[in-house]
């Protein structure tokens, strides 16, 4: 999925969120950092937000002092979620390699009692 938007409701004074592609609507949360992650599944490349600015993604630093000057129904919410947006790319699903245990040394092995701590001398 290349693209996708975001629009923005207040509903009982809370701001929330709708991530929407091809006229699908994918998520809907008042958490910024739940739409980043969305995006970030769905590996969007590009984000129109409110139908006002467009940005690819992950965004910077640049992106959010140009998203500031635009006049946004939501203008706080929008540039949170800009900045939670920096955080979303190309990114290993899993953080840590597949560990596999090592088979232990014989020595090792027989300096260890039954409880699986070893001896002291």
């Amino acid at each position: 999925m290349q693209n996708a938007e975001v629009a923005f409701s207040r509903e009982l004074g809370v701001v929330t969120m709708t991530l929407s592609a091809g006229g699908n609507v994918l998520a809907t949360s008042a958490s910024q950092e739940t739409i980043a992650r969305e995006l970030q599944i769905r590996s969007v490349r590009f984000l129109a937000i409110d139908g006002l600015f467009t940005t690819e993604l992950p965004t910077t630093e640049k992106t959010l002092a140009a998203a500031s000057s635009v006049p946004f129904a939501e203008p706080m919410a929008a540039l949170k979620l800009i900045a939670a947006c920096s955080g979303v790319g190309e990114r290993v699903g899993f953080l840590f390699p597949e560990r596999r245990r090592r088979p232990r040394e014989p020595l090792a092995e027989a300096a260890r009692d039954q409880t699986g701590v070893p001896k002291r001398d």
